[in-house]
């Protein structure tokens, strides 16, 4: 059930910041599904990072609505107890419209960067995974749980 609701948050902050692309010049929802780390914002110019995605608003706007509308389709068929495999089906390629988009539009950001910046990316996401991992480990060790558990 938390990962139900977090899924629903996360989509419900997903279109927040697909609507507006300044969030993700500050590198908003690395943990939200977003490809990107945070150190981005800093290297790509907020101009940049608001062309690209004001050129796709459109396109991201529509695969977000696809995406919805299947998730709430599923909803609405679960409770009432229909047969719900077409509608996995439709949320599955919905959810995947929407990644291959997210996927073309981080490969337009990240082609601006100089190959200097992006080992600094590389660096950086070697050391935030370290650090992620700490602090599962650290999570486990007050809590008594495993890392990936509880969630």
């Amino acid at each position: 059930m938390k990962r139900w609701l977090g899924l629903t948050v996360a989509g419900g902050l997903l279109s927040v910041a697909l609507s507006s692309g300044a969030a993700y010049a500050h590198g908003f929802g690395h943990d939200h599904g977003m490809l990107m780390p945070p150190i981005i914002g800093s290297m790509v110019s907020h101009d940049q990072i608001r062309a690209i995605f004001e050129a796709d608003r459109t396109n991201l706007h529509n695969l977000h609505a696809q995406t919805m509308a299947a998730r709430e389709q599923l909803e609405n068929d679960l409770v009432a107890g229909n047969d719900t495999t077409a509608d996995l089906q439709a949320l599955e390629t919905a959810q995947n419209n929407l990644m291959a988009e997210k996927v073309k539009l981080a490969q337009q950001i990240l082609a601006t960067l100089t190959p200097e910046q992006r080992t600094k990316v590389s660096q950086f996401m070697t050391q935030w995974r370290a650090l992620k991992a700490q602090q599962r480990q650290l999570i486990q060790q007050y809590s008594g749980k495993s890392a990936g558990g509880g969630q």
